[in-house]
């Protein structure tokens, strides 16, 4: 790891390695590009097609997706089309000690993420070796960290696939990426 330089974050002064700083100023790119160049009904359609083509390819009982919220890629639709297709369905609640209750739709009891087949998540970017950047709060590395679901891919939008993203050694991989283009196997 470089050395830690002193640098303004967040409205605060932080000090920041070389890998935390390339990893803030990426996320900063990809929002900013988020914010002005928003998805359309069409690419919205194309990114619920394809999680549902990994669904039927690796045809899970419970498949565990965020919900999607401000720029993030739309999950709404299928999460709609899986609950449709009688495939249960875990939603992500964030809790204030940094992690994660999981709970079935139109549920409030936490359920066990390990019993879920298929976990689709919620990325800036991802690079070809399954390295994926997050916002930066690590609750997704850390659910990744203890999970022993095989079957993870990231969610973004095609131009965030990238032949390389800042890693460190708490980040952890992704087994695919699924865009509003294509399916990726990783790894």
């Amino acid at each position: 790891m470089g050395q830690c330089k002193r640098v303004a974050h967040g409205g605060k002064i932080s000090g920041m390695n070389e890998i935390e700083l390339a990893k803030a100023q990426l996320r900063a790119e990809i929002l900013l590009a988020r914010k002005t160049n928003l998805a359309s009904a069409q690419q919205k359609q194309e990114l619920a097609k394809n999680i549902f083509l990994l669904v039927n390819r690796l045809n899970p009982t419970r498949v565990a997706i965020y919900s999607s919220y401000s720029s993030e890629p739309d999950t709404q639709i299928a999460i709609a089309e899986l609950l449709a297709n009688h495939i249960s369905v875990l939603v992500p609640e964030t809790l204030a000690d940094g992690l994660l209750s999981w709970h079935a739709v139109g549920s409030e009891t936490a359920v066990e993420l390990q019993a879920t087949d298929l976990l689709l998540i919620p990325a800036l970017a991802v690079d070809l070796l399954g390295n994926r950047l997050g916002r930066g709060k690590g609750y997704f590395d850390r659910e990744l960290e203890k999970s022993s679901v095989s079957n993870v891919y990231a969610v973004v939008f095609e131009a965030e696939v990238l032949e390389a993203v800042p890693v460190e050694a708490h980040d952890r991989k992704v087994s695919g990426v699924v865009t509003e283009l294509a399916i990726r196997d990783l790894n």
